[in-house]
């Protein structure tokens, strides 16, 4: 086998800068950079595959940072994101955040460490921007997807959240619902912001009274509580209607439903944001703002690697649209 003072000596060159080509480390001509690497490959010192990295200084790597994969809004943007990305020769790292600022923080680090060529990434929240700030002090293109972070021009692909989380409302409006709840997610993440926004304008629109009483916060993870509904419910006037931020949410809050004794819709109707494969649904069910999930990590991987290309200098953002659909959790009150 092949060692580093064999690939020296075919390269015609010191041990020392053999290591300086390995380790990235020090400088090295570029025309010697080539002959290293050639007699690495001739000698069957590293794959073919590393010399490339080597000479075109890449590692064909790229990193989804998401909140949580469990999700199933967030699996399928990373099987957008997969497609795209070994289509043209890349492989995709996968990490969960927990909408952990500390473990983004960590993640951001470990993208440098292995040289990520670039990260796709769903923030935390509005202190993610300095993570976001490391990455590009270390060269490290980003694009931001679903969410956005105040006061950060950067590539984004986002949806249109202010707007399907208004027709949802509508929805419910027009079949007569005054009193509506609203379970939002963290008030320091743009996403939550921009539902909370759809559902303001929406009863606003409507010249419908805003109730702070009604809306409640919670996490957007698989560890949300459902206690708001039982707080929704205690109200001297309680809700005819729930509107959720996430599948999550509404899971719980039709858990806490029926444990309390309140069928959907007979009692009570809900919408949500939703994002389940609806063809591993036996019975659809909910009515939802269903978003592009897939598109989201596609076009985002897409925007990243002519980011890496060097293709643009201006942010480029993408705005998707969503598909209301209608389905049996609702009715006329």
């Amino acid at each position: 086998m092949a060692n580093i003072s064999d690939v020296a000596k075919r390269a015609g060159v010191s041990a020392m800068t053999v290591s300086r080509v390995l380790n990235s480390s020090g400088y090295v001509k570029t025309e010697t950079r080539k002959r290293v690497v050639r007699a690495m490959e001739d000698l069957n010192y590293i794959p073919s595959g590393l010399a490339r990295s080597l000479i075109q200084q890449r590692t064909y790597t790229l990193a989804l940072v998401v909140p949580d994969i469990t999700n199933p809004f967030f699996t399928t943007v990373a099987r957008g994101m997969e497609d795209v990305a070994r289509k043209n020769g890349y492989r995709v790292v996968l990490t969960n955040t927990d909408e952990d600022t500390n473990k983004e923080t960590e993640y951001v680090h470990m993208c440098a460490t292995i040289r990520a060529d670039g990260v796709l990434i769903a923030p935390t929240g509005d202190a993610s921007v300095v993570n976001l700030q490391l990455l590009s002090q270390q060269s490290i293109p980003f694009v931001l997807i679903d969410r956005e972070v105040g006061g950060l021009e950067a590539d984004l692909v986002k949806g249109d959240m202010v707007g399907a989380a208004r027709q949802l409302i509508e929805h419910l409006i027009e079949l007569g619902h005054h009193r509506i709840a609203a379970i939002t997610g963290p008030r320091n993440n743009a996403a939550s912001r921009d539902r909370l926004q759809g559902y303001q304008w929406a009863l606003t629109q409507h010249h419908l009274p805003l109730a702070d009483e009604l809306i409640k916060e919670a996490v957007m993870t698989r560890q949300v509580d459902g206690r708001f509904v039982a707080e929704l419910l205690a109200l001297p006037d309680p809700p005819t209607a729930i509107f959720t931020a996430n599948n999550f949410q509404c899971a719980r809050a039709l858990a806490s439903l029926r444990q309390l004794g309140q069928r959907v819709p007979e009692d009570i109707s809900i919408v949500s944001f939703d994002n389940s494969d609806p063809l591993c649904i036996m019975e659809p069910f909910i009515t939802a703002a269903i978003q592009p999930a897939y598109d989201f990590g596609s076009l985002g991987t897409q925007l990243l690697l002519e980011r890496i290309e060097g293709i643009h200098t201006a942010p480029q953002r993408i705005v998707l649209e969503a598909s209301i659909v209608h389905r049996k959790s609702t009715q006329r009150r």
